[in-house]
């Protein structure tokens, strides 16, 4: 399979960064995790900020949990349209979707050979639950790659 290393043709980046809501259409975040250490180079690192598994357990009531945060079947939605745009028309679309716990994540990208520098969760998101108890909505990591 052709990957960004092949078409990066071996060049490496000081930093590699992977954003918001990436993980969860990846099937294999091990395989994420050393095709993002292969292209970040020595000394250099890999940032990820992505939404916090645990947020999509919440109920809009923040107080109710409405999934098993350890039952990592893929989702298989069916939805009306594209989630970039409501409003577009098309058929209806099914999509595929994988929960990768943060502790999965931070042990593909330590097997993969880099060392985590920082974890931080967040009680901010991309959306505000009601008052109440605060759980992590987003979470944030720094792993570089030894010189």
């Amino acid at each position: 399979m052709y990957g960004a290393v092949e078409a990066l043709d071996g060049e490496t980046f000081d930093v590699v960064y992977t954003g918001m809501g990436a993980l969860n259409w990846l099937p294999d975040v091990a395989r994420w995790a050393r095709t993002v250490a292969a292209l970040v180079r020595p000394g250099g690192f890999v940032y990820l900020a992505e939404f916090h598994p645990f947020a999509e357990l919440v109920a809009d009531d923040g107080r109710t949990l409405v999934e098993d945060y350890f039952d990592l079947a893929p989702a298989v939605l069916d939805t009306p349209g594209s989630y970039a745009d409501r409003a577009a028309r098309m058929s209806a679309t099914r999509t595929v979707q994988w929960r990768h716990g943060v502790g999965e994540v931070v042990s593909a990208l330590t097997a993969a050979g880099l060392r985590l520098e920082f974890l931080h969760e967040h009680a901010h998101g991309h959306f505000l639950l009601p008052p109440g108890p605060r759980v992590p909505l987003v979470y944030s990591l720094r792993a570089s790659r030894p010189s």
